[in-house]
């Protein structure tokens, strides 16, 4: 038995983002397919219904490849009827203009379906299903106008699919989809009590790979090379507080550090500590700033801690123990005994600078620009920089890069510039530092962090993708 739900863009055309505002969504997420159909409940069998569908294992996704859709964007200005106490327009006083930028797929096929392979529904169910599904107009923005059925089998094959189905954590190729999950329903009535939106409703985000198998894999020769690390676990910063500024990172890196080693038992393995590691990788211990689109501005996100792939198993449930177990790591103390709060939320959606796939690629990449600038092992003297850019990255791990580009002045938008005047260890030399774009002969999976400092954040890249596929 199966049952599914089928989707037509009445304009050829869905109008949603993911991660942030410049990025299209493909395939649509069933967790916004779930949240149009709580949109349109009203009485109580439809929540029975929707409690249902959460408790259903993560459906498989049919649509168009993501090479065959188109990715638009655009953007305007449009009155908020914000109110501020800062001066404004003299001749609309209560009106501020605020801009907006809108994202469009265009898919090759105008047909989505969402399947449950072996999943019974029941003749009530599927009826309250069906009227729910009747009473969606759009999916993603309200742009987007659509025609939802309900039905107990899977739809017809078609020429243009390709099936996305849940894959592996790490499956090469794979994409992130965030998918409904046990108590969903009840989480999204308790933000819309509150006033809050659907996207601030944590999900969970499985990775799905297309049941293709050759566009599953890479190309022949061009496999997916993992970095030396495999494990990232992101911290989120409090934002009540002020913003911390990207040129903190080794201020807020040496606090994660001594944060991470106080909470670990004794003895702290070398790969953590980083003493008397004899050359193997160490533990790096990261500030993820907020980069790579229009509006960055450099603050940090949040913190990570990346783990080597080399370090053994029961070292490393030594370590995830004391990061997450009980209370988890919830403050860094910063100098001045100044503390800053932080969360772990494996299940958070946003924004797209605390999730993993972020600086991890999944799927691997082949071309990364740095957010935070590299300090190189020497000064480039019968070297060029370029060429010890090259060689810092083989010394960190990974293959050697077919092209690096040196630029004079950040890589991206947002990237740091500079580091905070004194918050460099004092045993460090200073050495200098670049931002530089670099292209690897094949995939390779991050996070990627090279130079003098990278275990301290110094040095760390962030997969380029092309303007409009952002």
């Amino acid at each position: 038995m199966a049952f599914s739900i089928s989707i037509r863009l009445r304009d050829g055309r869905f109008d949603a983002a993911v991660g942030h505002r410049d990025r299209g969504e493909w395939p649509p997420h069933p967790a916004r397919v779930f949240c149009a159909l709580v949109a349109s409940a009203v009485e109580d069998a439809d929540w029975a219904a929707l409690r249902w569908l959460e408790q259903a294992p993560a459906p498989h996704v049919l649509a168009c490849p993501v090479d065959d859709t188109e990715v638009t964007t655009r953007s305007g200005f449009v009155v908020t009827n914000a109110v501020k106490r800062k001066s404004g327009s003299t001749a609309w006083p209560g009106r501020t203009n605020g801009e907006r930028r809108r994202v469009s797929v265009i898919p090759a096929s105008d047909e989505i379906g969402l399947v449950w392979p072996q999943t019974d529904i029941d003749d009530a169910v599927l009826g309250r299903l069906l009227r729910l599904t009747r009473r969606v107009p759009y999916l993603g923005r309200s742009t987007s106008s659509v025609v939802v059925t309900v039905a107990a089998e899977a739809p017809a094959p078609r020429a243009d699919w390709v099936c996305y189905r849940p894959a592996p954590l790490g499956t090469p190729g794979s994409v992130g989809l965030r998918v409904p999950q046990p108590g969903y329903v009840d989480q999204l009535r308790a933000a819309h009590a509150e006033g809050r939106r659907a996207w601030e409703v944590a999900t969970r985000t499985l990775e799905y790979t297309t049941s293709d198998e050759e566009a599953a894999q890479p190309d022949a020769g061009h496999s997916v090379v993992a970095g030396p690390f495999t494990d990232l676990v992101v911290f989120g910063i409090d934002q009540s507080v002020t913003p911390i500024a990207g040129a903190d990172v080794l201020t807020v890196t040496q606090a994660l550090r001594a944060a991470t080693i106080s909470r670990v038992p004794d003895p702290v393995p070398a790969q953590v500590s980083g003493h008397g590691a004899d050359g193997r990788p160490h533990a790096a211990f990261l500030a993820l700033p907020d980069v790579g689109h229009p509006y960055s501005d450099g603050h940090l996100l949040g913190v990570g801690v990346a783990l080597p792939g080399d370090l053994p198993p029961d070292q490393r449930r030594s370590v995830l123990r004391g990061l997450l177990a009980g209370d988890g790591l919830r403050r860094l103390c910063l100098p001045g005994g100044r503390p800053l709060a932080v969360s772990y939320r494996p299940d958070r959606s946003r924004p797209y600078g605390l999730l993993p796939e972020r600086w991890n690629s999944s799927g691997g990449a082949r071309a990364w620009v740095t957010a935070t600038p590299v300090m190189l092992d020497r000064y480039p003297t019968t070297q060029t920089a370029e060429e010890l850019v090259a060689q810092t990255l083989v010394t960190a791990g990974y293959p050697r890069p077919e092209q690096v580009d040196v630029v004079t002045g950040p890589a991206t938008s947002g990237a740091i510039n500079a580091l905070r005047p004194g918050s460099i260890p004092k045993s460090r030399s200073r050495r200098p530092w670049v931002h530089c774009r670099i292209q690897f002969p094949m995939p390779v999976r991050g996070p990627v962090i090279a130079g003098s400092l990278r275990y301290l954040g110094v040095g760390l890249f962030i997969p380029h993708q092309p303007a409009g596929e952002r």
